[in-house]
């Protein structure tokens, strides 16, 4: 089977190397992505590409302005071809965490959701939660949903990695709570409390790192830069004994199942989006949503305390839902329509 990739010149240092890219786009920004968008509406582009090779499948995974062009037109000239979309997030019910900008962005990109799903013949959804507010904001769809968890494979490394930092992990802005993680920090420096903190993210995090009083700054590892490796990532997971998501509001988090896969407890906000993986003082710890920074520091002490226990539930959890292995258990479907090809 022939596969092609067609994906932005920014993923193009992505770790792996795939045969059959084609990079379509250099937008590293609003303006850019219109232009691009703009430039390849009326392209023959995107003709030049499936007619080469008649496509029989056809997977949008990221939301982007082309996806309904480039749907209409397979569907248009090539209708035996299937179409199928990976739905990270049908809806955000709730968008004022996010502030006015980042609300009109989120709610764009679910217009544009709105016009693809259209011409999708299936919707894959992340989990339970996504695919309940999937079929409430998309009740006309005829196709079928499948809920199939993103899979990550097994990266594993069974070394005696130190223990010792409470971390939180990805891109930081108003929705994420880093302002609360950063709360967290100053509390636990100003109690002089024995515990260690990582922050790795490839946003603008300078309006949260200026809160850091000078014992806060002592206390807290910062990985800050454009370009931040899955490896990285993954070192700093393995030297954490539990990394918070913060969220005030999330569908899904990928961070939990690379977590878990590197055998690493979550400590979450009680919000249905995160409590649908994380089970309270099995794999995790939940703390209230409208969290003081004395209820995480109570979370981090029952990890310390119980860190082997909830170390092998989460890559217990990993296993059984996220893992490569499980590839055949939620997409059965899709292996049968592409063997009658």
């Amino acid at each position: 089977m022939d596969l092609k990739y067609i994906i932005a010149e920014k993923y193009s240092n992505i770790e792996g190397v795939y045969n059959g890219i084609e990079y379509i786009s250099t937008a590293d920004n609003i303006s850019r992505l219109v232009m691009d968008t703009l430039k390849f509406i009326n392209s023959k582009k995107f003709m030049e590409i499936f007619s080469s090779s008649h496509p029989d499948f056809v997977l949008f995974y990221n939301p982007h302005p082309l996806n309904p062009f480039i749907a209409r037109l397979i569907k248009r000239n090539f209708p035996e071809a299937i179409t199928a979309l990976y739905l990270h997030d049908p809806y955000k019910p709730d968008k004022s965490s996010y502030g006015f900008k980042k609300g009109i962005y989120i709610k764009l990109v679910e217009v544009i959701q709105k016009l693809t799903v259209r011409y999708m013949d299936y919707v894959v959804s992340p989990s339970e939660y996504s695919s309940y507010l999937y079929k409430k904001y998309y009740p006309e769809f005829n196709g079928k949903n499948y809920i199939a968890p993103l899979l990550i494979p097994d990266k594993w490394v069974n070394v005696n990695t130190e223990r010792r930092f409470f971390s939180i992990i990805g891109g930081a802005h108003s929705a994420t709570g880093h302002d609360t993680f950063i709360e967290i920090v100053n509390y636990a420096a100003e109690k002089e409390l024995d515990c260690e903190f990582a922050l790795i993210s490839s946003s603008n995090i300078t309006k949260y790192i200026e809160n850091l009083t000078e014992k806060g700054t002592q206390k807290v590892k910062i990985v800050n830069k454009d370009s931040i490796t899955d490896s990285e990532i993954n070192e700093v997971i393995r030297e954490s004994l539990a990394v918070f998501r913060l969220d005030k509001e999330v569908t899904q988090s990928g961070v939990i199942p690379v977590a878990y896969m590197n055998k690493t407890p979550i400590i979450t906000r009680d919000i249905q989006g995160l409590t649908q993986h994380v089970n309270h003082m099995k794999n995790g710890y939940v703390i209230p949503f409208k969290c003081l920074p004395a209820d995480a520091v109570r979370a981090m002490e029952y990890v310390k305390t119980n860190f082997i226990e909830l170390s092998m539930n989460a890559r217990r959890s990993y296993e059984e839902v996220w893992a490569e292995w499980q590839f055949d258990k939620y997409y059965y479907w899709l292996v049968d329509i592409l063997r009658s090809k």
